[in-house]
């Protein structure tokens, strides 16, 4: 079998998703249409972050909030999900305001994060990034995981850099699928996965805003059971955007590469390499 090719670098240039028309309509998918059982599922088989890359994007934090390094952060979470980096921002010690226009996520994210001491706090906001209704100068963070790619660059930076302090830091995040891998590269193709990492590429940021973004990657592997790919699958926006006749396609190749194809069975595991990137911008 021939091997497939390897994801084509991106420059700066070029966003993630270079169609305007199909950024909305992947992104209504989460905000617009997820269910309270999609989710549920979203939460439970999505990848975690480094906690080396939590400590790394607070530590900046601190370090330039010299006056009260002390302090627990304020961070404004754009698409915020069902709160699964705010959970991990919360372990770590911070006053999270927790900005996701689907009321579902909202809700999972609010029900899952109650119960963290240290001062911690979270608040939901059930509103886009580009309009949160929050103070302006509220926060020491704003932070994007894993949902940067589904705003209007100039809106968000826009929205973004209202509501840092004059000390405060952008902070944009992605968990990758390390595509080097051959085989995680076809199964990517398969379930038409977006996040899937690009060597090189790095937000552009407008220069009225912020100054260019400092990139740090974490290298890591994870490990699902057969039946946990197909289940991460389908929270993915290409499927949940997809037609039904479209999904039992991309069901059909997923059983024809991972079962027959591979020779696993259902509960086989398999190891996926990782890469998360942080970027990370002062004003």
């Amino acid at each position: 079998m021939t091997p497939p090719n390897l994801p084509r670098r991106r420059s700066d240039e070029q966003p993630q998703i270079v169609s305007e028309q199909r950024r909305k309509h992947l992104g209504d998918s989460f905000a617009k249409s997820q269910s309270a059982a999609e989710a549920a599922e979203y939460d439970a088989v999505r990848p975690r972050y480094p906690e080396q890359a939590v400590t790394d994007a607070l530590d900046l934090v601190r370090f330039r909030a010299q006056d009260t390094p002390e302090a627990l952060p304020t961070v404004v979470e754009f698409g915020a999900g069902t709160g699964i980096f705010t959970r991990q921002m919360l372990a770590a010690g911070a006053h999270m305001h927790a900005v996701e226009p689907s009321a579902p996520m909202l809700k999972m994210l609010l029900e899952t994060s109650r119960e963290y001491g240290g001062g911690s706090t979270v608040q939901g906001h059930c509103a886009s990034y580009e309009n949160t209704d929050l103070a302006d100068n509220c926060a020491d963070l704003v932070v994007a995981a894993q949902a940067w790619h589904w705003f209007d660059p100039a809106a968000a930076q826009a929205e973004a850099a209202r509501l840092l302090k004059p000390h405060g830091v952008l902070g944009l995040m992605w968990n990758y699928l390390d595509t080097s891998d051959p085989t995680v590269h076809r199964l990517t193709r398969i379930m038409r996965a977006g996040d899937v990492y690009r060597p090189g590429w790095r937000p552009r940021l407008d220069p009225e805003y912020f100054s260019p973004a400092s990139s740090l990657e974490y290298r890591w592997s994870r490990t699902l059971k057969v039946t946990e790919i197909f289940r991460y699958a389908t929270t993915l926006s290409s499927w949940l955007s997809a037609d039904d006749a479209e999904r039992a396609r991309r069901r059909t190749n997923l059983e024809d590469f991972l079962l027959r194809e591979r020779g696993l069975a259902p509960e086989d595991s398999v190891m996926l390499p990782q890469i998360t990137a942080l970027h990370m911008s002062t004003q």
